[in-house]
């Protein structure tokens, strides 16, 4: 008679995670955030004014043009921000995350020249909104990671 018992299973070659410290969590994340949406940004205006600044433009023709840009490319970098520092942390993620919102927001003003406009704060609550985005899906991956694993479906005997 065959044993009808499971196999057993193997322990995880990779070791359990250790959470990391909100600070470092949120220093990762605004790294992420910061210096992300800025390589980003670069690189995007880059090919834009390859594809669309032609040699008998002026420099003002062409910083017109460059303007028109819209400078929503950040905001997948702040979604990849939210989704390291939730990755970091471990728990608490969206306590956390808030704080990387308040933070990348406050750094976000500091940085900006162009004071604060309308159009400013559309820019700003939609960081905030990629970052709380990004830690959502972090905290899903990370429990997941925590359920136990469920068992194989038995093959049906015929």
């Amino acid at each position: 008679m065959p044993d009808l018992q499971p196999p057993d299973l193997r322990p995880s070659s990779r070791p359990p995670e250790q959470p990391g410290t909100p600070v470092r969590a949120v220093l990762t994340g605004m790294a992420i955030d910061i210096c992300g949406s800025k390589v980003v940004s670069i690189v995007a205006v880059t090919i834009y004014a390859m594809q669309v600044v032609t040699p008998d433009m002026s420099d003002a023709q062409a910083a017109d043009m460059l303007q028109q840009l819209p400078p929503s490319f950040g905001t997948l970098m702040s979604v990849a921000g939210g989704y390291a520092c939730a990755r970091v942390v471990l728990r608490d993620e969206f306590r956390v995350g808030a704080i990387l919102a308040v933070a990348v927001t406050f750094f976000g003003l500091l940085l900006d020249d162009a004071g604060v406009s309308d159009l400013t704060l559309l820019y700003i609550l939609c960081d905030v909104a990629g970052i709380l985005l990004g830690v959502k899906y972090g905290a899903a991956y990370n429990r997941r990671l925590e359920s136990p694993a469920r068992s194989p479906a038995d093959a049906s005997t015929p």
